[in-house]
């Protein structure tokens, strides 16, 4: 299977951000079979097996790849949104050419819960970070308002632990 052609299919203002936009494109082939593959590559995907898609989040942006279509929230311009129909062709191909080297994941990760970031954090509610509290804070990271960096608790000695964890929980949300 080669991906040969991702073409735009349509382009509006973002619903969540008016000042991005959202656009679709249609893949030249379906490319469902390779979705578990690209999941078990890209660390912070989302796969429901149900619907056969692929969610991955690049900062603010959110990719989702389906069989024969991709579907995109929040790219800045229509020149990006050509960049990400180039990324995400490459990445198809690529990973279709290395599938017999990687094992397919059909399983759902699951995206964490404010409450569960909230448990790794500090709970000093010290406001270092700009919020009112570290549930508020939570709540933020996980919406990817906010970044893990503002916390400076977290990065003492003794929370190294809970940071690796928080770190984890927003790689798998694909943030940085």
């Amino acid at each position: 299977m080669d991906l040969e052609e991702v073409k735009m299919t349509f382009i509006q203002p973002c619903t969540a951000d008016s000042a991005r936009i959202r656009f679709k494109a249609k893949f030249s082939a379906d490319i469902s079979q390779i979705l578990p593959y690209i999941n078990s590559t890209v660390k912070d995907a989302i796969y429901n097996k149900k619907i056969q898609s692929l969610t991955i989040r690049k900062e603010f942006r959110i990719i989702t790849i389906y069989g024969n279509d991709l579907a995109v929230s929040k790219a800045v311009n229509e020149s990006e949104a050509y960049e990400i129909m180039d990324l995400v062709k490459d990445l198809v191909n690529n990973t279709y050419e290395r599938k017999d080297e990687i094992e397919p994941l059909y399983e759902m990760r699951e995206k964490p819960s404010a409450l569960e970031i909230y448990k790794y954090l500090p709970k000093l509610n010290c406001k270092k970070c700009g919020e009112v509290t570290c549930l508020a804070f939570a709540s933020k990271l996980l919406s990817g308002m906010q970044s893990i960096k503002k916390c400076s608790p977290i990065y003492e000695d003794n929370n190294q632990k809970n940071l690796e964890e928080v770190k984890n929980m927003m790689q798998i949300m694909g943030y940085e």
